[in-house]
């Protein structure tokens, strides 16, 4: 499945960021052809860790899908009010990221040996290293990792505390290592065995005891791992100030692993109720709704400015979609807007719907229900403003944003 060297690497870091996810309550694994999306369900910004364990990965966008593809997930995991990260790497590198407005991020080498070019593992005076077999030991490990953050990352502590019955699981493809300087847990490593690789990762010492040659020794005992399963190829992700001493180990590069933080929308900006304030956030003004169902499936919106028709194709979160949409023209859009006037007359009096109504219907009909070869498909949410009506003669009191 995986011919090339580069793209079992990337495999291998995809099923690393989401097999724990797999067994774990509450957390999700959204696998299809094209991408990998962990969500670990854990809350919290970049500070908190929470986006460690909330990963896009291995993405392979078919050209022409690739722009609204990107779109969508960037937008759906915008709307889950979670961090995440997504690493685009040597075979995802050239995604147009900057069409979605993701910044790169943390950038670091694609390293790979066969693990007979890497020396054995040897002691190290006052370390010894074991791998993780109980809870407690796992816990260690976590407050180790946690300790990379200042504090120490809350959603690190939880995740492995979490996901611990799977992580110790005899099968289980990961194997954790600690290392331990007199007894106290001092550094962490980890071998993870998938797609023909054995991926390295977590390779972490506690501040005070850097610069005592821990990681080295941490990385031969992994790469030992490895070895010991029959593995013939590890890979790993160096920093710059990493990559010297990996590539004295007998690693050498083989690309770029790139992250890209999804920024959050705050919970969809709670307390945003005001049209002046859903604006100011990006919504847009609705001039017509001619059908709904679970929302709105149909109707007349602007789009950057532009008067837009728009057909709701799928329905994927609780208040956003995945839309057809293409610019009505200043005839038509007189017409809806008299019909929707019409309508909301007819129905907040209760009466019959009037002849007129009929005839500017059958005048729209055709231009509001098929989409031109020119449509384009975009993503919206809607948000009601502060009003209590569901609508008057300018519109429904819901603005929608598009990305």
């Amino acid at each position: 499945m995986y011919a090339g060297l580069t793209q079992r690497i990337e495999a291998n870091l995809a099923e690393h960021a989401c097999h724990l996810h797999r067994h774990t309550e509450g957390m999700t694994v959204t696998e299809t052809d094209d991408v990998v999306i962990a969500d670990s369900g854990i809350e919290g910004d970049v500070s908190t860790g929470a986006d460690t364990f909330n990963i896009v990965a291995n993405a392979r966008f078919a050209p022409d899908e690739r722009e609204n593809r990107l779109s969508f997930i960037a937008f759906k995991l915008r709307l889950t009010g979670r961090a995440f990260s997504w690493w685009a790497g040597p075979n995802s590198a050239d995604l147009p990221f900057d069409y979605v407005e993701l910044a790169a991020g943390e950038r670091e080498a694609a390293m790979w040996a066969h693990t007979a070019e890497v020396p054995a593992g040897g002691s190290h005076p006052g370390l010894e290293i074991r791998r993780v077999r109980t809870p407690e030991e796992l816990a260690s490990y976590a407050r180790i990792l946690a300790a990379n953050w200042n504090p120490p990352a809350a959603a690190v502590i939880e995740f492995y505390d979490r996901v611990a019955p799977s992580a110790l699981a005899e099968d289980s493809p990961a194997h954790y290592l600690i290392g331990y300087h007199h007894g106290e847990p001092v550094c962490s490593g980890e071998t993870f065995l998938h797609a023909k690789v054995a991926g390295i990762y977590n390779i972490s010492t506690l501040a005070a005891f850097r610069r005592r040659g821990f990681g080295g020794v941490m990385t031969l005992a992994a790469v030992d791992s490895a070895r010991a399963t029959g593995y013939d190829t590890v890979a790993l992700q160096a920093s710059a100030e990493g990559e010297p001493m990996y590539r004295k180990l007998g690693f050498r590069a083989g690309g770029w692993f790139t992250e890209y933080p999804v920024s959050i929308v705050p919970l969809e900006n709670r307390g945003f109720t005001t049209r002046e304030q859903l604006i100011s956030v990006g919504f847009e003004y609705v001039h017509v709704e001619n059908e709904r169902y679970d929302g709105p499936q149909a109707g007349v919106a602007d789009i950057s400015g532009v008067p837009h028709y728009f057909i709701r194709l799928n329905c994927f979160f609780e208040d956003g979609d995945e839309f057809s949409v293409w610019p009505i023209d200043d005839e038509s859009l007189a017409l809806e807007q008299e019909a929707w006037r019409v309508w909301v007359k007819a129905w907040d009096a209760g009466d019959h719907m009037p002849a007129r109504l009929d005839e500017l219907e059958a005048l729209l009909k055709a231009r509001r229900s098929t989409p031109p070869a020119t449509a384009r498909t975009m993503f919206a949410q809607w948000r009601y403003d502060e009003r209590e009506e569901r609508h008057d003669d300018n519109g429904p009191t819901y603005l929608m944003r598009w990305r």
